[in-house]
């Protein structure tokens, strides 16, 4: 005998939690979902004084009691119940076919002569009957078919009158049948009624069991389907409430009870609405192409069916190429279609495999291409979206590249003020193609190098970012608008003449000063602000890289000085960038700047020895010194450098007092010199500081404690100075 436990553990429970999870990890069929478990334990184990020759576990059974129904899809229900009447009815009919063969062989055959006239009469009637229901059914199938296809009224009227027909056909042989048994008034002599009157009992029987079955299936049909509205809850629970949804689930009912009914009773039981949808698109008529894309539709939209329903359709060559011929239909009332179809397109290539199967269909850019050929609504957002996954891709950005036209309209929605106000919709769409043109523009190889020369040399590219930089709303949405619209002109920035295009078009170098120093400065600190900021210096930095007329523009947008981009360098938040920004000016800003820029001397030297909170920007500003030596006099580089050392003493002697001064802990070195942030550095480190050892590049002054400055700035030559 077992006794049974619930295996519960409190929180305050002193038992480990292995021990509690190792009950439940025993048995495989026990999910995260589990409630309780119930756990079996003998009521014999061996105990540690008994003598034992091996550690016997107890043998540890976990039952847990799921609901299979709610993790059956909603259609099961549907299904089942088609089982259900095609069973019922199949059965009728075989006793239909049986009470017809008695019928006319033996008692037609057999007893012609002898059947008495209201007998003979009454099998008459009932054959007919039965013929006539039978034909009915046949055709209010196919009428149900029409009405599931929305061709009312007259669809629904002619079905209604077929089912009325039936209806009162097995009524009347029920009653008739019924009247007869009762009776038991068959006539004829007394030797010729031993035979004759159990044929026609059978005969008679058969034909009320018939009929009962029939109105037993019809009721069972009117209690589920019509009382409790089955086909509204299934349409409800797999989000196809609306009315194409309500015509489909109820169509998929229709043809999985059909299929019952014309082979065996299981091979309906096999649908579901994923392979009914598919089967539509593929191999249906244009109506249920339609059906079936919004069926997918729904069901790629909930979070419950997305992930299987993307699964089965991913691995279905002929359902994508469908969908992405849906995509290209012009005609006005197709536009919900095409809607479903993109909405199926664009979760598809949400993921990487599914995503190189749609590009791999010949057409298929093109199709895509289509959605941003209408007006500015869902359809061109969903375009948008699906080339901005696609992007992902490096191959298929260079089929975007190359696909007619398609660079042209996906900078047509980047402009905000051009093609009319700023609604939500617009806002939408510009954001969507800002994030394609910056994943074409961030492409690396020689396919990112002609992308961003056609994006360079499409008219409107840099005045619709111009124009996003220019929108002054202080909102969250607005300010991912301008770090995408930055982040595009960075990287147009990489190829030469396009910096200096950029760097011409009136008011890009302006504004991006702007938003790196606003003049005025916010009290509270806001990260989404602060990522702008950061994203204005990388492109400042990168417009000056080697262009010496940029230069001399972002001189003159700082007011004709360097002072806000020294008084910068204490800033934490753009330290980094005003550093190269000042390297690149210093750099390639040419000699006629050479007076304005002998103010970094002083400004910087300030900055630098005011303390160890701009540490960081200690090694990017000793690079100004290998850059233009005649610039910066030899008096601060020495400076730099022993500011530098300066710091690492400080840290030192924190480090040696923080035991006896609490206060002086907090005065640790921040920024990136040989100590690091924490203030211990290893002897190796620290001796090649003080012997100028340490690496550092000799092209931008960056050390090799920061490398990502370098490859920020396009430099790639490491090299160690000589002593």
């Amino acid at each position: 005998m077992r006794h049974t436990h619930t295996a519960r553990y409190p929180a305050s429970s002193s038992v480990p939690r292995a021990k509690q999870q190792s009950a439940i990890i025993m048995d495989p069929r026990v999910s995260l979902a589990t409630r309780s478990v119930r756990v079996l334990v003998p009521d014999q184990l061996p105990t540690v004084f008994e003598p034992q020759k091996s550690v016997v576990a107890p043998h540890v059974q976990a039952s847990v009691v799921d609901d299979e129904d709610d993790a059956a899809p909603p259609e099961r229900r549907l299904t089942m119940l088609a089982l259900q009447l095609a069973v019922i009815e199949k059965a009728a009919s075989r006793l239909g076919t049986l009470g017809f063969i008695w019928a006319t062989v033996v008692l037609l055959g057999g007893f012609a002569i002898t059947l008495g006239q209201t007998d003979f009469w009454c099998i008459t009637i009932l054959l007919l009957v039965e013929g006539v229901r039978i034909l009915g059914r046949s055709h209010e199938l196919e009428w149900q078919h029409e009405t599931a296809g929305r061709r009312a009224p007259v669809s629904w009227a002619a079905g209604r009158v077929f089912h009325w027909l039936q209806l009162l056909s097995a009524s009347s042989c029920a009653a008739l049948s019924l009247v007869r048994l009762l009776h038991q008034r068959y006539g004829g002599s007394e030797e010729a009624r031993v035979n004759r009157h159990s044929a026609l009992d059978i005969f008679y029987g058969l034909a009320l069991a018939e009929a009962l079955l029939f109105l037993v299936e019809k009721a069972l049909w009117q209690w589920r389907v019509d009382h409790h509205r089955l086909l509204e809850r299934v349409a409800t629970d797999c989000h196809l409430a609306t009315d194409c949804g309500a015509v489909a689930v109820r169509r998929f009912f229709y043809d999985s009870y059909s299929r019952c009914l014309s082979g065996s009773i299981f091979d309906g039981l096999h649908m579901d609405l994923v392979s009914y949808a598919d089967d539509l698109l593929t191999a249906g008529s244009h109506d249920e192409q339609r059906l079936g894309a919004s069926i997918l539709a729904a069901l790629v939209e909930s979070d419950r069916f997305a992930d299987a329903t993307l699964r089965k359709i991913g691995t279905s060559g002929p359902t994508i190429e469908r969908l992405i011929e849906m995509l290209s239909w012009k005609n006005a009332s197709e536009k919900d279609v095409r809607r479903a179809a993109a909405v199926v397109v664009f979760m598809l290539t949400r993921r990487k495999l599914n995503a190189l199967r749609v590009t791999g269909i010949p057409g298929a850019m093109e199709s895509v291409a289509s959605l941003l050929y209408a007006d500015l609504d869902e359809l061109n957002l969903l375009g948008l979206s699906i080339l901005n996954k696609l992007a992902r891709d490096h191959d298929n950005c260079d089929k975007i590249g190359k696909t007619r036209g398609l660079l042209d309209s996906i900078i047509s929605y980047s402009g905000i003020v051009a093609n009319g106000p700023a609604t939500d919709m617009r806002l939408k769409a510009v954001k969507q193609s800002l994030r394609v043109v910056k994943r074409l523009a961030s492409t690396t190889g020689n396919t990112g190098k002609l992308l961003r020369r056609e994006l360079s040399g499409i008219v409107f590219t840099v005045s619709n970012v111009r124009e996003v930089l220019q929108q002054q709303h202080d909102d969250k949405d607005v300010s991912e608008l301008h770090r995408l619209a930055i982040e595009i002109l960075t990287n147009l920035a990489m190829d030469e003449e396009t910096r200096e295009m950029i760097g011409g078009t009136g008011g890009v170098v302006s504004t991006l000063v702007a938003m790196f120093l606003p003049e005025k400065q916010e009290a509270a600190a806001d990260r989404h602000k602060d990522a702008v900021r950061v994203e204005a210096g990388e492109a400042l930095a990168m417009l000056a890289l080697d262009s010496r007329r940029n230069c001399g523009a972002i001189i003159m947008a700082f007011g004709g000085g360097v002072e806000r981009l020294v008084e910068a360098l204490s800033d934490p938040v753009v330290a980094i960038s005003a550093a190269r920004i000042l390297r690149n000016l210093c750099t390639y800003a040419g000699d006629e700047w050479q007076l304005i820029l002998r103010r970094v001397t002083a400004g910087a030297t300030k900055v630098l020895v005011s303390g160890c909170t701009v540490c960081a920007c200690a090694s990017a500003m000793v690079s100004l010194t290998g850059h233009q030596p005649h610039f910066l006099t030899f008096s601060f580089f020495v400076v730099v450098v022993v500011v530098k050392h300066r710091c690492c003493a400080v840290s030192r002697w924190t480090r040696r007092s923080s035991s006896t001064s609490p206060s002086a802990s907090r005065r640790r070195c921040s920024g990136s010199c040989s100590l690091g942030s924490s203030g211990r550095a290893s002897p190796r480190r620290a001796s090649r500081t003080r012997r100028w050892r340490e690496r550092w590049c000799w092209s931008c002054g960056s050390t090799a404690a920061r490398p990502w400055w370098c490859r920020a700035s396009g430099c790639t030559r490491w090299s160690s100075p000589s002593r």
